[in-house]
């Protein structure tokens, strides 16, 4: 039977993830959510990355290539970016399409603000026109009637942030009209803007005073109007129209006016000269025209108004975490070095197994302590002459070797033994310590996230932006 999980479940459920992991972040809470890196050898001849699978197997390969783990520093709901360009058609916000609609029905511009389209430019026969104008309340939006000495309600003594009304959408002149959302903050330009995600900011409850930046998005929300007709699609033209008809425009809310734009007696295109408000259902109803057969569909916004709530505009349910490991961390993360593999770990434990890891940062991977200074190279194989267990190297510091087994190796037991490199003869040393565990167990905490990618290198002049989105 065909069914759908809605998005305000998806959403709620998101939120709910999303302020456990700033508790997380904040401070020691009751779970701990942690990303962590690994897999320094290859996927497969080629190392070309394979896809994972929701699997026992794909779990337990993932805990045994494991090399660090770090806190996760922050996260926030994001949306796919899609960058404002020249001569794109997007489409206008819909209350009939789903979140991975294209064309998209919003933008972000080089000033880092998001728009949404209400009402696509259209021709004369309903074709979309592609978007030629960048949108920019600072260049489109209304003038503030107050403070527009052109106007008869100006006051001269009105202060704002800008003489333009901002909450308010605007047409430009390639006949798109936009609504500004919000622009990002330079915290959240620096923390999340990716080249695949935009941050998507809560407005605050009540106007800041003192951010700029959170107080435009604050009056935006203040100012939504709810039930709005914005757009209307022609389902059928019909045909045989030799006027104009009149739209009759029925519903709960009040005051919305459309105009229908005849070609050849069909109507191809549709305007709403009044957005309305209070619509919680409407239909369109074509009155007079000597034509008959004419559907249209009204496009109508939720009950808070486009820019009450940023997260319901761009229709998103991802969260986004992130962390930003420089160098080796303090010696909690490998460097000259690979990884392949990263992933989420809620509640790790550390190796006794039993007692909650709550650190920043710390190696996952065991170690050998060898009789003298490790010859062995990183990435390559060791193995031990006498147990036959091999194992990847993955950092050699003085006399500890840390090392990784998973399916590739085989899981056989290092002794108090000679360990060679495989491959290059001569290169050798003695084990004085085996299979000591470190940092955490492994096999503790739930494995929520799994990400394989080509193989990147970490050196310890490096800083890593690592961001895994998760969506619900």
């Amino acid at each position: 039977m065909p069914a759908i999980v809605r998005h305000p479940m998806g959403r709620d459920m998101a939120k709910t993830l999303l302020e456990d992991v700033k508790v997380s972040a904040a401070e020691s809470s009751t779970n701990e959510y942690y990303i962590g890196i690994g897999k320094s050898d290859v996927f497969n001849t080629s190392d070309s990355v394979i896809d994972p699978v929701d699997s026992p197997r794909d779990e337990r390969e993932f805990r045994l290539n494991l090399q660090s783990i770090k806190k996760v520093e922050d996260a926030i709901f994001v949306a796919k970016r899609v960058n404002w360009s020249s001569g794109t058609i997007y489409c206008g916000w819909d209350d009939a399409t789903d979140p991975e609609h294209t064309p998209a029905w919003y933008v972000l511009n080089d000033a880092k603000e998001v728009y949404v389209c209400l009402e696509p430019g259209r021709s004369l026969d309903g074709t979309s026109k592609p978007s030629m104008v960048d949108p920019n309340w600072g260049l489109y939006a209304p003038m503030s009637p107050q403070t527009d000495p052109n106007n008869p309600e100006y006051d001269p003594n009105h202060r704002m942030f800008n003489v333009r009304e901002w909450w308010k959408e605007f047409k430009t002149s390639d006949d798109y009209v936009w609504k500004f959302l919000y622009s990002i903050t330079p915290e959240n330009i620096y923390q999340f803007l990716s080249s695949n995600h935009i941050p998507v900011q809560e407005p605050e409850d009540s106007l800041p005073l003192g951010d700029n930046i959170e107080d435009l998005q604050w009056m935006v929300k203040d100012t939504a109007v709810g039930g709005q007709i914005i757009d209307v699609h022609v389902v059928d033209g019909g045909s045989g129209y030799t006027s104009d008809p009149t739209v009759e425009v029925v519903g709960n809310g009040a005051n919305a006016t459309v105009q229908v734009h005849l070609v050849d007696g069909v109507i191809k295109r549709a305007t709403v000269t009044s957005y309305g408000a209070g619509y919680q259902y409407a239909s369109l109803h074509i009155q007079g025209g000597g034509g008959l057969g004419a559907v249209l569909r009204p496009v109508i916004t939720g009950p808070n108004g486009i820019g009450y709530d940023a997260i319901d505009d761009l229709k998103t349910s991802s969260v986004l975490m992130n962390i930003k490991p420089d160098g080796d961390v303090n010696g909690t993360f490998t460097v000259q070095n690979t990884f392949r593999q990263m992933g989420i770990i809620k509640n790790p434990k550390e190796v006794d197994g039993t007692t909650p890891y709550a650190g920043v940062s710390v190696m996952t991977l065991p170690s050998l302590t060898l009789t003298g200074t490790s010859p062995f190279d990183v990435g390559e194989k060791i193995r031990g002459l006498t147990s036959e267990a091999v194992a990847y190297v993955d950092k050699s510091d003085g006399n500890i070797v840390h090392y990784h087994q998973n399916e590739s190796t085989g899981f056989k037991v290092f002794q108090n033994e000679t360990v060679e490199q495989v491959g290059i003869s001569g290169v050798e040393s003695e084990v004085q310590l085996n299979s000591k565990k470190n940092g955490i167990d492994r096999f503790t905490g739930e494995v929520l996230y799994i990400e394989n990618r080509y193989r990147i290198r970490r050196d310890e002049e490096q800083q890593e932006d690592i961001k895994i989105v998760i969506t619900v």
